[in-house]
């Protein structure tokens, strides 16, 4: 949309400088970002300036209502008598002009049809004729109207309506040009309620520079401090993920380890009772069918229990030999089937609350020189993310846990079936401090950490696929000799 009037299309083109001076001082106030309604109130009153015997109003257009714009010297007892009216097809100038769409001149408001139900709201202040026209957008919606009201009934004259073009042009560049501020101010605002913390350290630094009142040194000072907050916030965040991450392998152990000396008791109880039964068939004559039925019980109940402290015993073994968590800094050769085996282990209660499926593929033989505490975090973090993220509240859930050689080392894959992430997000997921829940919970350090430990403690590489509604892949690269550390 031109920002100036076009000369060519004047009907008084010897006041086309008045009507350009007029837009020079509405596009200064729109430059400098005056408010919107005292913008208006300044074209209307130019208006009037200019023509003399009207009267202006701006009504904006919300929905199907037309809300207060400015009115300068309209009385206020009219301006709130139609504040909030609805358009329709004759519902006086202005609102028959926003339904239409096009300008409606009523040059006698007492016997207009159109002003019928509202004609008593005007003519005790004078009101005697209207011109309305609708101010619209660039593409086209209408935003409002601009009127000019006469004391006397007639028409609108040339220099009317070439000040009502500017007009309207102008109303128009003001509106939108507020309706941008206002959406700007709103997007401001969600990104200040999204990240608190750093909205408010910047807000500070501005208003630092505003009053120029502190130098430099003491600006970083005060950042240092900042800076060392967050390190401190960030290290209770992990601690808390340790945490929370034993709780996690305590209950999975318990879970492991209830079922099979569940079965034990059962079968000890079962044996204990079987064995009172045949004391009281001792004390009078036996049968040989009594005594082989007996030891045939006592047998099947005897396998089965060996087998159930068995499974305890194998259970608890496994847990023996991954649980134990080692400091970062120790580095030994481990395999990454067990590795899996364990973060299988740890996730397996979550999962089954999912009622979803967990599919783990690694060769046996698989081995690494590396930091198997860093490597464990790092697929925690991972897990824990698609089970919160991308696999809660979804029927079908699946997990797969995969490694293999390759020639850069070895590959390890860890695919879910879950809700994905957004395209625009995929770049921010190993962000510090980056969550779509943060208010439920999450700290949004899990995927940093695991990011920082793969490239640096593990020496390797961390890449995220993902598709909307279709599931998320990570795929980590890892040498089969990590960096030695100094």
């Amino acid at each position: 949309m031109s920002a100036s009037v076009e000369l060519g299309r004047l009907e008084c083109p010897e006041r086309g400088s008045e009507l350009l001076a007029l837009q020079n001082d509405i596009l200064e106030a729109v430059a400098r970002g005056k408010p919107l309604h005292d913008t208006l109130d300044l074209l209307c009153r130019g208006v009037e300036l200019l023509a003399g015997d009207v009267r202006c109003t701006v009504l904006l257009l919300e929905g199907t209502h037309l809300r207060h714009g400015a009115a300068p010297s309209v009385p206020d007892e009219y301006v709130r008598a139609i504040d909030g009216v609805e358009i329709g097809p004759a519902v006086g100038s202005c609102g028959t002009a926003a339904y239409r769409g096009e300008a409606v001149e009523v040059t006698d408001i007492a016997n207009d049809p159109l002003w019928t139900p509202y004609k008593h709201l005007a003519l005790p202040h004078g009101l005697r004729a209207c011109w309305s026209t609708p101010i619209r957008a660039r593409a086209g919606a209408i935003l409002g109207t601009f009127a000019l009201y006469f004391a006397a009934c007639r028409g609108a004259g040339a220099f009317h309506r070439d000040a009502v073009r500017a007009s309207t042009h102008l109303a128009a560049i003001a509106i939108e040009r507020a309706a941008m501020d206002e959406a700007e101010r709103r997007r401001g605002a969600e990104l200040a309620e999204s990240n608190a913390r750093y909205e408010q350290l910047n807000y500070t630094l501005e208003q630092r520079v505003a009053e120029r009142t502190r130098d430099l040194d003491q600006r970083n000072v005060e950042l240092a401090q900042a800076f060392e907050d967050l390190q401190r916030a960030q290290s209770a965040l992990l601690e808390a993920r340790r945490l929370a991450s034993l709780a996690r392998m305590v209950a999975g152990i318990a879970h492991e380890l209830n079922t099979p000396l569940g079965n034990a008791r059962v079968l000890a109880t079962t044996l204990l009772s079987r064995c009172e039964e045949f004391g009281e068939l001792a004390q009078g004559s036996l049968r040989r069918s009594d005594i082989r039925a007996f030891i045939t019980d006592v047998s099947e109940a005897a396998v089965l229990m060996e087998q159930a402290i068995a499974s305890a015993v194998a259970s608890v073994g496994s847990f023996k030999a991954v649980a134990v968590e080692q400091p970062a800094s120790v580095r030994s050769a481990f395999s990454v089937s067990d590795t899996l085996q364990y973060i299988a282990h740890l996730f397996a209660p979550a999962l089954r609350a999912l009622r979803g499926t967990l599919v783990l593929d690694a060769p046996s033989g698989l081995m690494l020189d590396s930091y198997p505490a860093a490597l464990q975090q790092v697929l925690s973090s991972v897990v824990d993310n698609a089970l919160v993220h991308g696999l809660a509240g979804r029927g079908d859930a699946r997990l797969e846990l995969g490694a293999n050689l390759v020639a850069e080392g070895v590959e390890i894959i860890v695919r879910d079936n879950g809700a994905g992430i957004a395209a625009d997000q995929i770049d921010k997921v190993f962000d510090p401090f980056f969550t779509t829940r943060l208010a439920q919970g999450s700290s949004g350090l899990g995927l940093h950490v695991a990011y920082n430990l793969v490239h640096g403690v593990l020496g390797g590489d961390i890449r995220l696929e993902s598709q909307p509604d279709v599931g998320t892949t990570v795929t980590i690269r890892l040498p089969l000799s990590a960096p030695l550390r100094t």
